[in-house]
Parts: C-alpha cells; structure tokens; sequence
C-alpha cells in the first residue's frame, strides 16, 4: 500500500496543483500596484506536503525559496481564493494538506475519482463558502466515505454543500446533527449517499432558515418525511427527493409555507401515499406527481397551477381515492379518463376556468377501459363527495350521475349548465349536500327528489325553474326562501308566491270569458250608433 501511495502522489502533485489557484496577498494590500505574493502558512503548508512523499522524478525540484508562487504547479492570485480539479485520480484519498489552506473560499474536487476517508482537516477551512466533493459512479471506483462529519460544523460560512454519491452510512453523528449547524447554507446535496435516517427533530431545533435546494434523492429512508422540512424553512425553492424511500403521508403543510417552491421531486416512492401541498402559491408542480402512481391522498388546491388537467391522473394513479385541485386557475375540458379512478371518494375541481360538459363518463354509463367495458356503477361506486362549483361548465347534468348513490355532495353551483333535474335524482339516498345555484336550469323539481331523506342542505337559488316547491319529507324543514329565490316560475312556501289550483283557474277562466263578452258588448254598442246614424240618414235621402 505504502509503494503505491508513493509511486502516485507524484503524479497527484503534477496533476492537482496544475490547477491550483493559491490565495496570495500583497505585502501592502492598499497598493494595488505591489506583485502578487505568497503567504506563509501556505507555503509552509507545500513544503509539509512535499516533505511527506518521494519524489523520484524530480518534479518538485522548483519548491524551495520564500516564494511560493515561482513554483512549478503553483499560481498565486490576489483576487481569487479556489481550487478545482477535474482530473482522474483513481481512487486516492483527498491529500489532508488541503485543510491547511485557510483562506479558500472555493474548492471543487467533484468529478475526480477520489476514493476512501475524507480528512476532517478540510474542517479547518472557515472561509469556504462552496465545497463540492461529489463522487462519480461511472469510473467503478469504491465511494469516498466519512467516519464522522463533525469537521463539517467548522465550515461557519459554507453556502453550498455537494457530498453526492460520498457514502455517510459509517458517521457516527447524523447528518443532520452537522448540517443543522451550517446557518449560511443554501444549498444541500447529498444524493445517494446512503443514508437511511431522516432526523424527526421539532422545529425549534432546525437552524436552516435560509435553505434554498434541498437535494437528497436515491437514499433508503424508508420513513416518513418530518414535519420540520415544510413548516419551517420557508425559503425552499427546489426539494428533490426521488427515488428515496418515502412512504405514508406528506406532513400537513402550514398556509403559505412552500409558497416560493418551483421544483419538486417525488417521484419513484411507490409507498408515498398522501401529498398535501395545499394553500401555498406553487405554479408548477404538476409534473412532479406524475411519478407517485401510489398515491391514495393528492391536494393541490388553493394554489397558482395553470393550464389544461393532466390526463395521466387517471391513468397512472389508480390508487387516488382524494383528489382536490380547487382554487388554482386550470383550463381545458375535464378529463374522461378520472372516470378511471376506480377508488375516488372525493373530487374537488371547484374554483378553476374549466369549462365543456361534464364527462361523457357519467352520461354513457360506461367507459372503455384497457380493453373491457366497465359500469359507471362500478367504476366510481364510492365517490361521496363532487364539487365541480364556480366554473364554465355548460350542458346538462348527466343522467347517470343518479347511480351515484353514496354519493353524499354534488355541488355543481356557479356554472353554465342548462337542460333539467334529472327526473330520477331521487336514487341518490345518500346525498346531503345538493347545489345547483346559479345556472340556467329550467323544468319543475322533481318529485323524486322528496324521497331523499337525507338531504340536509338544498340550493336551487338563481336558475329557471318552475312550479310548486315539494313539501314532503325534508323539503318541509327548507324554510329559508333564499334557497329558491331568482327562479320566477316556483311557486309554494317558503316563497311569498302562490301557486294556482285548478278552481282558481277556472274562475280565472271564467273572468276572462266574461270579460271578453263585455268586451264585444261595447264594442257593439260602439260599432252599432254611427251605423244607425248612418242608416237613418240614408233613408232621408231617399225619400227626398
């Protein structure tokens, strides 16, 4: 091991500090016109390097002398403070004499096939704002890894932290218990690195109010996520957590809290089951669902998503059994294809632009479905709850939707729908909630509709329909005249409108017949003296 260390460190030497960018300061720094020096510590910090390893091929002959920059490899800069590499270095350890550079504010060693323990020396570097130390799995090489990552809580000033593909299985303290201590930090990747713990901590104990990237995907955590990762850092604007191992529900997530939110990866966590993401501001997340084809829970309402519905969710989440997407500003038809989702027990598309008729699904009381013909009956037998309010939704309402007979909210309310009430709505018996507000609907209520005695909120309000208002069963407790008011043709109570009987009618009849003989009687009378006069008058003639 010994002579293979020294046989490559030479080499090392050559290839890394070829791109060495050494952090050098004038003599006197308000003097811009001084040379470029070098500092001592890390000249020290060089010769200590060189003085550990056998250089058969002479290659660091040139280090020797007070000035550091005059050697071979090395360049000095007064302005910039980095070091990165992009060479190949099969395997190696990362030298420890790279902590010795204090002043760095920059290292990137991603990319260059590093290999086994990463010294805790790069702790030392306090003025690091970037550290990049992902690994790369195409070269076959085993992982870099770390026997603890307490060094990282000296880098006090790190903004961005890539350990990807750096195997943390074997740290004695947490991730988290480190990364909690990096206040500045906005960026945080660690994919595939093993890790199969997601700290629950509460939120008082979470310092990362600045993150902005949160990138863990490929891990094993097989757990839920805590709820310290929505509620309490605020600022995230990317989540990526593919691939590693969620399962069981997203943490409820605080109004607002995610409102800055532009990427989110979920994707490839077939045992994450419910994704609420609701009252937020988010406008473009849809696609990150496209993956969770598990899914029992899906809330995105009350956010900014735009554009048409996305047919996959019928096709790739036949596990859904909640979708709400209220409140957003989606477009387009309502697609066929969420008569697929054969375990929906609420629908909520209220308070969006949509607009066509509701799906042919519903009315054709069947659906072709991968080959076989499906009843609707048997299609969506458990839905209780459908909200489709407060938009352009035009046509009638589907008969079908009757054989809904769970069903224990329809609220179509807000829309342009026109046509009549089914006349079979009665078979609904488990509805409770029924709003039809603010149509064009026309046609008497249905008698049918008495019989659903379960029925406990009723809004009729705003369409144009006519005739008596029922009075058996529950429409005896509607009292409230509002429920029916703006339809010009109901008649009955709660309304201040009378409805006509057969006897009023035939004495209306009755007044109009004798009204239409007086009428002709003055009309006579009117029409018969100027031709009496006239007649007189003409037999006077005559005679003379």
């Amino acid at each position: 091991m010994a002579s293979r260390k020294n046989t490559l460190l030479p080499l090392i030497v050559f290839l890394l500090f070829k791109l060495l960018i050494v952090e050098a300061t004038t003599i006197n720094s308000t003097d811009a016109d001084l040379d470029k020096g070098c500092i001592e510590e890390e000249r020290k910090a060089l010769l200590e390097f060189k003085h550990g390893l056998k250089d058969h091929s002479d290659r660091l002959s040139s280090w020797v002398g007070a000035d550091c920059c005059k050697w071979r490899g090395v360049d000095c800069n007064n302005q910039q403070e980095t070091l990165s590499s992009f060479n190949h270095f099969q395997g190696i350890p990362v030298p420890d004499f790279l902590g010795s550079f204090e002043r760095w504010r920059y290292l990137n060693l991603s990319n260059a096939v590093f290999g086994g323990v990463i010294p805790p020396h790069l702790g030392n570097l306090s003025r690091l704002n970037y550290l990049d130390l992902n690994g790369d799995v195409y070269y076959y090489v085993p992982l870099m890894r770390v026997l603890n990552l307490n060094w990282l809580s000296g880098l006090s000033s790190l903004k961005y932290l890539d350990l990807g593909r750096v195997n943390l299985s074997e740290a004695t303290t947490t991730w988290m218990q480190t990364v909690n201590l990096l206040p500045s930090l906005l960026e945080l990747h660690l994919a595939q690195c093993e890790l199969s713990d997601f700290p629950p901590y509460s939120n008082p104990f979470v310092n990362l109010t600045s993150l902005l990237v949160i990138d863990l995907p490929y891990n094993y955590f097989n757990t839920t996520l805590p709820g310290w990762l929505f509620n309490n850092i605020s600022t995230l604007t990317d989540l990526y957590l593919g691939g590693a191992n969620i399962k069981g529900p997203i943490p409820q997530v605080a109004v607002g809290n995610l409102c800055h939110l532009v990427n989110l990866d979920l994707s490839h966590n077939d045992e994450l089951q419910v994704l609420d993401l609701s009252k937020n501001k988010l406008s473009a997340l849809f696609g990150t669902a496209r993956n969770c084809t598990g899914l029992y829970f899906l809330d995105l309402g009350n956010n900014k998503f735009s554009g048409e519905m996305p047919k996959w969710i019928g096709e790739r989440m036949t596990s859904l059994g909640h979708l709400r997407l209220r409140g957003n500003l989606l477009t387009g038809d309502i697609p066929e294809k969420l008569c697929w989702l054969s375990y929906l027990h609420i629908l909520d598309l209220a308070l969006n632009n949509l607009l066509g008729f509701i799906p042919q699904c519903l009315e054709q009381m069947e659906l072709v479905m991968k080959g076989r013909h499906m009843e609707f009956e048997r299609l969506l037998p458990i839905v209780n709850l459908i909200n489709l309010s407060s938009n352009n939704i035009w046509g009638e309402i589907p008969y079908g939707i009757t054989d809904l007979s769970t069903l224990g909210t329809l609220n179509l309310s807000r829309n342009q729908l026109t046509g009549k009430i089914p006349k079979n709505i009665g078979a609904m018996q488990g509805l409770e909630t029924f709003v039809l507000s603010c149509n064009h609907l026309s046609g008497p209520i249905p008698p049918s509709m008495s019989s659903i005695t379960s029925l406990s909120h009723l809004n009729l309000s705003h369409n144009l329909l006519l005739g008596p208002i029922p009075t058996t069963n529950q429409f005896s407790t509607f009292n409230d005249p509002s429920i029916y008011e703006a339809n010009l043709g109901l008649c009955r109570l709660p309304l201040s409108t009378k409805c006509s009987t057969p006897n009023d009618q035939k004495h209306k009849n009755d007044q109009d017949e004798d009204g239409w003989h007086m009428t002709w009687f003055f009309i006579s009378m009117g029409m018969g003296f100027p031709l009496g006069f006239l007649a007189v008058c003409g037999i006077l003639a005559l005679k003379k």
